[in-house]
């Protein structure tokens, strides 16, 4: 699965050797880096399973970083005594691979000559600036005056979409470069000044070459925190003070442009952001300088140590530069780059970033959810308020501009028009339909082309058109200079929807982000995994386009990278986690792939490790409390939620368990409407008072929740009960460590709700995919049906939210907590099995 032409790396086997910061680490890191670094060096697909605790980030770092640093000195290979070709023959391979030039040297260079000589050039061009102020200053106002004066001609140039699809340019090859300016120059009402054959070789030696990229660490998690924490990991390794490390973000993070940010929300931010580039003189963003030297030293200072983001947009700042295309631009040569699951996860913005994987490896941190996040990014939300705001400015847009557009943008505008109003019509038609109340609808992509009339429209031209034509930008500028406009805005209709009258504006920036994923989505050339859900929202009729199948996105990752590695504290059960990413039949095409690729996407090659917990088993106390004190069993399925009884058992065990545990209890409740049936019936028979007489009772509802809770934990009370929620804001990323959390209890079984047809259509589809698509496998079974797959994932989902719920108390080897379940579900055993290996299976009571 790597070079054939790579000497293979030995592993180290100390903890010295992988450069670790502590003495003493654990055994489990140490085994977790040889584990890595083996990994890395095969270019596998593993799965690294490793509680919260036993120093996770950091055997990351050590083991990626070392096998980097060694990867980047790797001598050549060697002569495999199983080669059985000549002598003669394997040596002359030899000493080609030692005379030829290095490639990637050769690039490099190059691109360090360019900088030094545009920092020369610009440094000279100041040098004279400063002599001449005067003189530059006049020449400066004059080329105002006339930029002001040509400004009314050219004021919509850069409104005006300009498309050149491929089955246009075919035929350019029969015109001269120069007569190709000179169309170009007349078609964009612009004066054509022809230059020499001198000054076109100026212009190329002075455009910047393309920097070469090296092998890389792409490391992802979920939130820009978790980032920032791991790069402050790497600070405290020796790593830290010698390796290129790059954290992208958002405009949102990095912006260093003040008056753009201050009251702009992200996708008007961004919007912002594009048309400040194009604006000249005065309206261009001044972060963004027109000379490369300050982003050259930038990217120079990034090159020398690791920064995060705050530390990023400090010497961003420091030099007037903009922090957002800084760390682009640093990509290439960083040795680690940090960033947040989108950005990772989607081919487009991927390509958006100038990303690429290959032979970099790439590290996913807190993995238990990608699945569920793949599908989330690839999925798209469309609803009538979009579409009617949308239908409106583009009509006004083609009116206004169809005659200065070329001949292949009128024919994807109207395309995108007609498809506009497609879907305004079907919206509408399944608004009236049924009393003006339709239930949730489930189709198939090309069943709801078809339904909507639209499938005599080519969506996969519209798609690549949005993309590749920015003219969602074009519309977005038009958009606001109509708003800008008093008479326009008066003579403007009020826009109707489905849902009725608009009662607010929607941005039009966020409506063309809405249409263009939505038409990625349902664009895509593999439609048979994923599904349309119509339903009746808060703004009208919405059209989900709804992702199954995660295969297609992490495939493309999968055959570009050289090795993968999904890491968490709750990867198990991590069958379907393996099954859905990489199966062996679905959507995930094999057909152009090389023997390499095949050999990145078996699902037989992914290897899983798992280690225990490094408390001692004394330290964990788990039980399974099946009957309240009066024997009444204790299950919470959905049909037993409101059985009073059971609820006032429950609370009598949660008393009962809060009289003789220390500090801080959490308890964990399968949803928030659960959470206020108890709430209330505990209260109306005195339990919450019961509890409270030993331990102040916080709910997750609480403004400062956190801080409170800490406060009775720690104060006088030396102790609380925290009531919170499976998948609430405190069931991830919080630490209730030592006294903050010596139990956590989990009410019921948190199985999410069938009656999602999104969930629905997933269990189904993960069903059908276990065998070769025929026609039975591909039509859908009836809803209640469940086969075992499916019936295998859905406890799977359940339990892994579960084990990530219960992984919040033990933080550190010195640790102690109980973990107690009370529903008598988790003593079955195809619940039991799915809890985490440290708790080695419950006592039942």
């Amino acid at each position: 699965m790597v070079d054939l032409t790579e000497a293979r790396l030995a592993t180290p086997q100390t903890a010295a050797d992988f450069s670790f910061p502590i003495a003493t680490p654990y055994a489990i890191q140490v085994e977790f880096v040889q584990r890595l670094f083996e990994t890395l060096e095969r270019g596998e697909f593993g799965i690294f399973e490793s509680p919260t605790g036993t120093g996770k980030s950091l055997s990351i770092i050590c083991g990626s970083l070392t096998w980097l640093t060694h990867h980047h000195a790797r001598a050549p290979a060697t002569i495999d005594k199983d080669d059985d070709r000549p002598v003669w023959v394997r040596d002359y391979e030899r000493k080609q691979r030692e005379s030829s030039v290095n490639p990637d040297a050769v690039a490099r260079e190059k691109y360090e000559n360019w900088a030094k000589s545009v920092r020369r050039k610009e440094s000279a061009e100041q040098r004279e600036r400063k002599q001449n102020a005067r003189r530059v200053g006049a020449v400066r106002a004059k080329a105002s005056k006339r930029g002001s004066e040509q400004s009314p001609h050219n004021s919509d140039d850069e409104v005006v979409a300009e498309y050149h699809s491929s089955e246009e340019t075919k035929g350019d090859g029969e015109y001269s470069e120069s007569v190709r300016k000179l169309l170009h120059a007349r078609a964009q009402n612009r004066v054509y000044e022809d230059s020499d054959i001198d000054s076109d070789e100026d212009t190329d030696q002075n455009a910047e070459p393309e920097e070469p990229s090296i092998s890389k660490i792409f490391y992802a998690s979920r939130t820009h925190s978790q980032l920032q924490q791991f790069i402050s990991e790497i600070k405290r390794t020796k790593f830290g003070h010698a390796t290129p490390c790059v954290t992208l973000g958002s405009r949102v993070q990095l912006c260093t442009n003040d008056e753009v940010r201050t009251g702009c929300a992200s996708a008007i931010l961004n919007e912002r952001c594009l048309e400040m580039q194009q604006n000249g003189g005065s309206k261009r963003c001044g972060h963004l300088p027109v000379q490369r030297t300050p982003m050259l030293d930038l990217k120079d200072h990034m090159q020398t140590r690791a920064m995060d983001i705050e530390d990023l947009v400090v010497q961003a700042r420091k030099l007037s530069v903009c922090a957002y295309y800084g760390a682009r631009a640093s990509v290439q040569q960083a040795h680690v780059v940090a960033l947040p699951y989108n950005m990772l996860l989607s081919r487009s913005a991927r390509e958006a970033l100038g990303v690429s994987l290959k032979n970099s490896v790439v590290i996913i941190d807190e993995a238990h959810n990608l699945v569920d996040t793949i599908l989330a990014t690839h999925s798209a939300l469309l609803d009538a308020r979009c579409v009617t705001l949308l239908l409106d400015l583009v009509q006004r847009y083609f009116k206004k501009y169809w005659q200065r557009l070329r001949g292949s943008n009128v024919v994807h505008i109207r395309r995108t028009i007609a498809l506009l109003r497609a879907l305004d019509k079907y919206m509408r038609a399944v608004k009236t339909e049924d009393g003006g109340t339709p239930d949730v609808l489930v189709k198939g992509v090309n069943e709801f082309l078809h339904d909507a009339h639209a499938d005599h429209i080519n969506v996969f031209t519209i798609d690549r058109y949005l993309r590749e034509s920015k003219i969602g930008r074009k519309l977005n500028m038009f958009a606001d200079r109509q708003v800008g406009s008093n008479n326009d805005a008066e003579k403007r209709p009020r826009a109707q929807t489905a849902a009725g009258p608009q009662k607010s504006e929607i941005a039009p920036a966020t409506a063309v982000a809405a249409l263009e994923a939505f038409i990625a989505g349902i664009g895509s050339p593999d439609r048979t995994g994923a599904r349309i859900v119509v339903r009746n929202g808060a703004h009208g009729v919405e059209l989900s386009y709804v992702l199954l199948d995660p295969s297609e996105a992490f495939g493309e990752l999968r055959r570009e990278a050289r090795a993968v590695v999904l890491a968490g504290g709750t990867m198990t059960p991590a069958t379907d986690v393996v099954e859905q990413l990489l199966p062996r039949f679905g959507r995930l095409s094999r057909d152009t792939c090389s023997p390499a690729e095949l050999m990145k996407l078996d699902p037989d090659n992914a290897r899983l490790f798992s280690w225990s917990h490094v408390v001692s088993p004394s330290h964990i106390c788990s039980l399974v409390i099946e009957s309240g004190p009066t024997n009444t069993p204790l299950k919470f399925a959905f049909q037993d939620q409101q059985n009073t009884l059971r609820i006032r058992e429950c609370g009598q065990a949660l008393a009962a368990l809060c009289n003789v545990i220390p500090g801080g209890v959490v308890v964990f409740f399968p949803s928030y409407a659960l959470l206020s049936k108890m709430l209330s019936v505990w209260r109306e028979n005195g339990i919450i008072e019961r509890i409270a007489r030993r331990k102040p009772v916080v709910t997750e509802d609480a403004q400062d929740v956190l801080s409170e809770y800490v406060e009775h934990v720690r104060g006088p009370h030396k102790g609380a009960v925290l009531l919170s929620v499976v998948g609430g804001r405190l069931s991830e990323g919080i630490n209730f460590s030592d006294e903050l959390g010596r139990a956590v209890v989990m009410v019921g079984v948190p199985f999410p709700s069938l009656a999602s047809p999104e969930l629905n259509e997933r269990l189904t589809y993960y069903e059908s995919i276990g065998q070769k698509p025929t026609m039975s496998t591909v039509a859908r079974p009836a809803e209640q049906s469940m086969g075992p797959r499916a019936r295998s994932l859905y406890e799977s989902l359940c339990m892994r939210a579960v084990n990530q719920s219960i992984g919040r108390a033990i933080r550190h080897r010195g640790d102690f907590a109980a973990i107690v379940f009370l529903d008598a579900r988790y003593a079955e055993p195809r619940i039991a099995r799915k809890l985490p290996a440290w708790i080695a299976g419950p006592n039942q009571s």
